[in-house]
Formats: C-alpha cells, structure tokens, sequence
C-alpha cells in the first residue's frame, strides 16, 4: 500500500512538472483589446496574456477580467467594493474571434523573454487559474485585468522589466477614465458621482498602466535589464474601422439642462401666482438627499475609491429629512435656515466649481443650479409666511 502511495504521488508529480514545461520555441505576448462602447465596462479595453508553444500544440489566452453575474449578493458587493473577480484559462483562437466579431482592435505584443522566465510566467499562470487561487478584489485602477499583468512582470521577473519614468500626459486618474467616456455619457456621470476626489491625483506613468492602453504603450516604450527591448516584435492582428458616435439627446447636459428649465419656469410661475409646488420641491429634495446618503455609504462602509466626495456638498443627505418636513409646517417653520445654507453652499460650490481638488462633472451644474434655486425659493417662501403671520 505504501509503495502505491508512493508511485501515485510520484506519477503526480512528475505530470505536473511536464505540464509546466514550454520549448525553445515557445512565446508569451501581452494581448491588447480595443475599447467598446457598446457597453461601459468594455469601454476602457481589456488585457490579457497569450502564451503559445506550438511544439506542445497549446495556444493559451489568460484572461483576469472574468466575473460571474449569477454570484450571490453581485449588486450589494459590487456597492461594497468586494466584488469577486477570477482569471480563466481559454482557447485563445476562440478569444480572438470573439472580439474580432464585436468588432474590436486585437494588438499582440510578442515579449523579450528567455526559456526561465517563460517557464516561471507560465508556472504563475496555471498556479493562478486552480480554484483556491483564481479569484480577486477588483479595484477600478488598482487591481484590475491590466494591473494584474504589469504586476506580474514584477513579482515574476523583478528588475527585468523597466519602465520609461517620463510622465508624458500629466492626466489624473479621472481624466484618463474620461478620454474612453466619450459615448458613455451616464456612465462617466456615474463614476464622477460615485468617486470621490482620491481619483483626482495625477497618475504617473506605473499607475496610468490600469488602463490597457496605457499598460501597451508603456509595454512598448519598455527596456529589459540588459537594456533591450522588452516588446521583440508587435502585431496588429485586427483593427476595426469604428467611428465615434456623439449624441446631444438624451445625454446628463440634455437632460439636466431640461430639469433646470422646468425649475426656472415653476418657479417664475409660483412667484408670479403665488403658488407653492410641494410635490416637485419634495421629489427634489428626496433625490438629491437619497443620492447623498448612497455616497455616505459608499464612503463610510466600502473600499471603492469614495472618500472625501465633494458631490456631498450639493447631495447632502439631510435633504431627504428636508423633504418630508415640506408637509409639516410646524417643523418647517423652525428650519427655514436650512435652506437658506443650502443656498448658500451651492452658492459657493459654482463659485469654486473649477477650483475644488476633485473634479466634478460639468453636466451636475445644472442640477445644482436648479437645487439652489428651489432652496432660496422655499425660505423666502416660508420667511414671508412668518413676517404675514
């Protein structure tokens, strides 16, 4: 019994040494993916690794933006920042033709590697990919399907890899999300509320690499240790004739801009009639305020990148309490003051719009304005009320 313990362990073994090994031949390249605006998490590319030895007949592509839509809690933990991604192994053919069929640009980079370090990437890949190993946190831009390859490269092969250290752009963080926006109107106003100012610091040319392109051509501008290369030869394997769709309609600006013409005209109304619309101040108050108390979750109770969000000055979250006590005169009467130091808060947030450390979505100064018209509005209403009585 022993010595088929023995045998069987040594059978194991010896499998999974051969299934590790990789010839002369054999290349791993870093793999490129176009952006899509079809949908807002393809918007910014994607990246993976290719390693292909024909001699073993294996062409694999090692993809670490993989997550499952069916795990539990997927929207609560997404909120949370404790979403689960994995790496998976693929057919990279297959990989390849899928993304040529959404009609994305594919770029190979073939990397200047001897056999060691082949052996040690691709040993780190298929450890990777086993169930106890595959899944990870993601993060926006510090732990993504890009970083996961940069970062690689530095705990594999440390040293071999060097950077060009010359930052070109000067863009932050936000800036660089914004460049692959341009058709993701919602989505960008999205990030730019839910994100604080933590992505309004300048991302050097290592951090900016959270971005596939930016990992490609940092890739590209690279030296190994011996002062070579590090890309030995670039391949563009498909690049598709996308054209960029821009669209007014139906776009934050479109639609904000309408919701500050709708507050302007009712307010001109009311003051012309001397009416006083309740419901619309209710549903603003409540929306703004509900939008606040999500940033105060997100910032108190996540590890998503929402700390000191300045959307909490024009979103606070005491206007939901504001909201309700439009209907109770009593409890009115008593905070009218509060909304006199909305107005003036929202004063000063236009004021400084272009001065704040985090910068905020342009299309949100419509929504601001309209708040802080209907702030001013309801105390001189109810600062009226009080002198008449």
């Amino acid at each position: 019994m022993y010595r088929i313990i023995i045998f069987i362990f040594f059978i194991s073994f010896s499998f999974s040494l051969y299934s590790f090994q990789l010839s002369q031949n054999s290349r791993i390249s870093a793999i490129t993916i176009g952006p899509s605006q079809k949908d807002l998490y393809s918007a910014f590319g994607h990246s993976g690794i290719r390693v292909k030895d024909d001699s073993l007949g294996i062409d694999y592509f090692y993809n670490y933006g993989v997550f499952d839509f069916e795990q539990p809690n997927f929207y609560i933990n997404f909120l949370k920042g404790k979403l689960l991604y994995m790496v998976n192994r693929y057919n990279y053919k297959a990989v390849e033709d899928y993304y040529i069929l959404n009609d994305r640009f594919v770029k190979e980079q073939i990397l200047n590697l001897n056999l060691n370090q082949k052996l040690k990437i691709f040993q780190f890949l298929e450890t990777n990919i086993l169930s106890e190993n595959k899944y990870y946190y993601y993060n926006y831009i510090y732990n993504n399907c890009a970083t996961k390859i940069r970062d690689l490269f530095q705990e594999i092969i440390p040293g071999y890899v060097q950077y060009d250290s010359i930052n070109k752009d000067n863009f932050s963080f936000r800036e660089l999300m914004d460049l692959y926006l341009y058709d993701q109107k919602w989505g960008d106003l999205g990030i730019d509320i839910c994100l604080g100012s933590e992505i309004d610091k300048i991302a050097d040319n290592y951090h900016s690499m959270y971005l596939p392109d930016y990992l490609f051509s940092n890739l590209d501008n690279a030296k190994t240790s011996k002062n070579q290369n590090f890309i030995l030869e670039e391949n563009v394997i498909f690049m598709p004739n996308e054209t960029k769709n821009y669209s007014i309609f139906l776009t934050p600006n479109f639609v904000l801009f309408v919701v500050l013409l709708l507050t302007i005209f009712l307010t001109f109304r009311e003051r012309k009639y001397d009416l006083w619309y309740k419901k619309f101040d209710f549903m603003v108050f409540l929306f703004s305020g509900s939008i606040g108390l999500i940033l105060v979750y997100l910032w108190f109770f996540t590890d998503h990148l929402s700390t000191y969000n300045y959307n909490l000055i024009w979103a606070n979250p005491l206007n939901i309490l504001a909201a309700f006590f439009l209907f109770n005169q009593k409890i009115l009467d008593k905070i009218k003051i509060y909304f006199l130091i909305v107005f003036l808060l929202l004063l000063s947030l236009i004021l400084l719009w272009f001065f704040l450390p985090q910068k905020l979505n342009i299309s949100l100064i419509f929504l601001v304005l309209a708040i802080l018209f209907r702030s001013i509005f309801v105390y001189f209403k109810l600062n009226n009320s009080s002198i008449s009585n």
